[in-house]
């Protein structure tokens, strides 16, 4: 099983970005050098308390620069957000700097707060999104491309350059709503789901979801076909880790529930992102650690990992030790390294 990390970067007022940005790039040379497997950096726009990172990618050059093993994730780009020849472009650019590392995470969103900036009808996510995807391989794969679609459209162009991976850097949907579910399942791609929107016991149900449009479409189960987010934090004992992380999570709950907006979002998700922040807004630490956490002393974190592993069949483990983002450059590294250290080889 592989180890990866997910980061949202969330900033309070008496936060400084470039620090943040800094911080995230100590972590990502110290992953290196623990052996994780996967840097995943969400994409959001004009949401400050909760994510300051509109433009990912360029996160992960700079990493690139100081890392040798570690994968680069987009966890995930925003399809509908990105001309695809763009987004094609800049991924491309991105696994040859970085030796072939490129992790390339495909989904919509769900704040409309992200659609209006750019102009983008929400409307119109899915249809951008496949014909988007769609277009994106294209132009890694074909020597002269010429696409035809109901949103974009190109004759015979030449994109340059292509990606070091061959035929393109590994896809992986991020899925949220049962309809993404059932589109990841039956067109075959691997998916990144988890956290807040399916806890576990919604998980269960989504998962199935997804095998049954897979094998409905008659598709192999992809290798490498769930990560799987958790949020994740060990130290010493129970008590000291929830001083830690407690301010930190409920931050992360608070600058979510600002921007859930159910009355707006992509049709047919609406209902279920309502449950998410009502569910936001009441849960407790320890429901947290129950429907989709594990926070804790070593021991507890390996044994439930190795409990959710046989239940839910995941093939990476994605860690969001910073949740929240008010836990402390040097907690996070030292969770970051207990973790590696105590937790890591009982699955190697």
């Amino acid at each position: 099983m592989k180890f990866d990390l997910f980061y949202q970067l969330p900033k309070t007022d008496s936060q400084n970005v470039a620090a943040r940005y800094r911080e995230l790039v100590a972590e990502a040379i110290e992953a290196d050098r623990l052996g994780f497997d996967t840097l995943w950096l969400a994409e959001v726009h004009f949401a400050p308390h909760f994510c300051t990172m509109p433009a990912p990618m360029m996160l992960l050059a700079a990493i690139a620069q100081h890392t040798t093993r570690l994968r680069l994730g987009l966890a995930v780009n925003l399809m509908p957000l990105h001309h695809p020849m763009r987004l094609a472009e800049e991924t491309a650019m991105l696994d040859v700097i970085s030796g072939g590392r490129v992790e390339f995470g495909a989904g919509r969103g769900a704040f409309p707060l992200n659609y209006r900036g750019y102009g983008v009808p929400v409307s119109e996510s899915r249809g951008l999104f496949e014909e988007g995807l769609e277009m994106v391989r294209a132009a890694w794969t074909q020597n002269r491309l010429t696409f035809r679609g109901r949103h974009f459209q190109v004759e015979d162009i030449e994109v340059v350059p292509k990606p070091l991976q061959r035929p393109h850097p590994p896809i992986r949907l991020a899925a949220n709503s049962v309809e993404t579910f059932a589109y990841a399942g039956a067109n075959g791609y691997p998916i990144f789901a988890g956290g807040p929107v399916n806890p576990f016991p919604v998980l269960a149900e989504r998962l199935g979801v997804y095998e049954r449009a897979r094998i409905e479409a008659g598709r192999e189960r992809p290798q490498d076909w769930f990560a799987g987010l958790l949020m994740t934090f060990p130290g010493k004992d129970r008590s000291s880790v929830r001083a830690i992380f407690e301010p930190s999570l409920r931050n992360y709950f608070h600058s979510v529930s600002e921007i859930i907006e159910p009355e707006s979002l992509v049709p047919g998700v609406k209902a279920e992102f309502e449950k998410v922040r009502n569910r936001l807004q009441s849960i407790q630490y320890d429901q947290v650690d129950e429907i989709m956490g594990a926070l804790g002393e070593p021991e507890y974190i390996t044994e439930k990992i190795a409990r959710l592993k046989e239940h839910f069949g995941f093939t990476r483990l994605v860690c969001w030790f910073e949740t929240g983002g008010i836990a402390g450059h040097q907690n996070v590294l030292d969770a970051m390294r207990l973790f590696a250290e105590r937790v890591m080889p009982k699955f190697s």
